[in-house]
């Protein structure tokens, strides 16, 4: 993999904040170990989610700030602008005294950039700023990541954002799974606890997360009521739900719906590292996308998990191999994750029966293919997961040979990030494994074209000239300022002129936000200088449409 910081000695890891952020930083965490044996990572959050990072691999140091505080001095006014401004002062001293070599900010907040331009470290990888206080991302795999999340260009990526974070810190090595410890003590609380579960079944031990971040991700009780019904009372599970106690109003119905012995909660019982050992005990784990998830593939537990409404599974889904991935196909979906849904009608298309029937299939290891004619692939699409031969993760469907008219832009893109970003030679046929080629004949009959591509690359072409001519411009002393002055407005127009081609066109999205997101991260004072970089990226521009369209043919 191409490398800009391949060597690392004493590392910040800045602002792991949720569960779900921390365990998609592990494979990073072990990467950087595996590549650097004798490199120190220090861990930098938030001061109330300090207590999880210890249940993390390979950290050596964990360093709390506390924001809430600071908030607080700061409302009081008066003294307390300057008691904040003293605190920020002495923790900003003592993170410069520990003489970092790299740091990687996995948070694109302004505060955190701005931390970073005040440290000093030499190299960075994510999120910083300039002088000026702009924040600058300073990776291309950064620049992706934030291309990605971009909500027009969600359903044309198919990069796991554990495996653009890990490229964004140029770690190549990594476990293919999230890392979290589990100790006798936690292991010890959780078999008493389910020893005084009343069950009178004696099969799998399935955990079920009922409960979801967002109203609109949450499927429905009834639902889970008549699933776990088809567990219990035809296929011997013994089932266990999970959640925290604010859920128990989520859970109490369900418990109560389906009335059995065979279920018990341990939502409100367990603490993170006691939910890990309850995980790590079942055999499966049937959810969302939540940050139970992600620690149940942590300590091996495969899970079966559902992504509605704005959950995307190629963005976000279970990061180690052999999970079943539900993506429901729907016109709005994955929907805007920071707007509200009233009409949720992705739910409707998993049902209970087919939930159930995938839970005992993966219970059973039958996981591998499905029965032809299994599940409408116009309603839902069952992935399963596996990494490529460049350990990046992906999703296979099962239940088609084909998952969306999507796939073939997202297949075309997949390969040009892994060219350009990563270097991996890619060629234009898949193995068998990886992407049946069954299905990209199938899909090639349903495009005409990469339209509006060849309109990016004229403008690329008329902007490299433009800046040659501002180049000869800038030699010349004796050129006029209002000529440069044009040159400089005429760049500008060419700049927005692509952007609105990748507007037009939402399947050029993505590459017209990255020509955005390169142009600004420029930097710099030198006239000349900062004309050779826009020269740069307009050629880079250039040759990602003439490889994008070569991969999508």
């Amino acid at each position: 993999m191409k490398k800009r910081h391949p060597h690392k000695q004493n590392v910040l890891l800045v602002n792991i904040t949720r569960l779900g952020d921390m365990l998609q930083a592990t494979p990073t965490i072990a990467g950087m170990k595996m590549e650097n044996p004798d490199c120190k990572i220090t861990v930098l959050v938030e001061k109330q989610f300090e207590a999880v990072c210890h249940t993390i691999p390979n950290i050596d140091d964990v360093v709390a700030i506390d924001l809430g505080m600071t908030v607080r001095s700061l409302a009081r006014e008066q003294e307390g602008v300057i008691d904040a401004y003293e605190y920020i002062t002495e923790f900003v001293e003592d993170l410069r005294s520990r003489n970092f070599d790299y740091v990687l900010n996995m948070s694109s907040s302004a505060y955190t950039a701005l931390l970073l331009n005040l440290l000093g470290i030499p190299n960075k990888g994510g999120w910083s700023s300039d002088d000026e206080g702009y924040r600058m991302i300073e990776s291309e795999w950064a620049q992706l990541f934030a291309t990605s999340v971009f909500h027009q260009n969600r359903q044309y990526n198919s990069l796991n954002l554990v495996d653009v974070f890990r490229c964004s810190a140029d770690v190549d090595l990594h476990p293919q799974q999230l890392l979290i410890n589990v100790t006798p003590d936690n292991t010890e609380y959780v078999e008493k606890m389910l020893q005084a579960a009343p069950f009178t079944n004696d099969g799998p031990l399935v955990v079920v997360q009922a409960g979801a971040s967002q109203a609109k991700r949450q499927w429905a009780p009834i639902n889970f009521i008549r699933f776990i019904k088809l567990l219990v009372e035809e296929s011997n599970c013994r089932v266990v739900l999970s959640g925290t106690k604010k859920e128990l109003q989520i859970i109490e119905p369900i418990v109560a719906g389906v009335n059995s012995p065979n279920v018990f909660v341990a939502a409100g019982q367990t603490n993170i590292p006691q939910l890990a050992a309850l995980l790590k005990m079942s055999e499966l784990l049937v959810t969302g996308d939540t940050g139970p998830m992600h620690m149940s593939v942590a300590v091996g537990t495969p899970v079966v998990s559902m992504f509605l409404a704005s959950a995307f599974g190629f963005e976000t889904g279970p990061y180690s191999e052999g999970n079943i991935v539900l993506q429901p196909v729907i016109g709005c979906g994955p929907c805007n994750p920071n707007k509200a849904c009233f009409r949720p009608d992705c739910h409707t298309h998993i049902s209970p029966e087919m939930l159930a029937e995938l839970t005992i299939r993966r219970l059973q290891g039958d996981f591998t293919s499905l029965p032809e004619g299994y599940a409408d692939p116009g309603r839902v699409i069952i992935y399963r997961t596996f990494f490529d031969e460049n350990g990046f993760y992906d999703l296979m469907p099962l239940n088609t040979e084909y998952d969306s008219s999507y796939m073939k832009y997202r297949e075309a893109y997949r390969m040009l990030w892994l060219d350009e970003l990563g270097g991996f030679k890619q060629e234009k046929k898949k193995s068998a494994e990886s992407r049946p080629t069954s299905k990209l004949q199938v899909i090639q009959e349903t495009h005409s074209g990469f339209q509006g591509i060849e309109q990016v690359e004229s403008v690329a072409d008329e902007a490299h000239a433009a800046v040659s001519e501002l180049q000869e411009l800038i030699k010349d002393v004796s050129a006029p300022a209002t000529r440069l002055g044009e040159m400089s407005n005429k760049l500008g127009e060419l700049d927005r002129q692509i952007e609105e081609i990748g507007f037009h066109y939402p399947h050029l999205g993505p590459l017209t936000r990255m020509f955005v997101f390169a142009k600004e991260n420029i930097s710099g004072s030198d006239a000349y200088e900062l004309a050779s970089q826009m020269s740069s990226i307009y050629s880079t521009l250039k040759t990602r449409c003439e490889k994008l369209q070569r991969y999508y043919s």
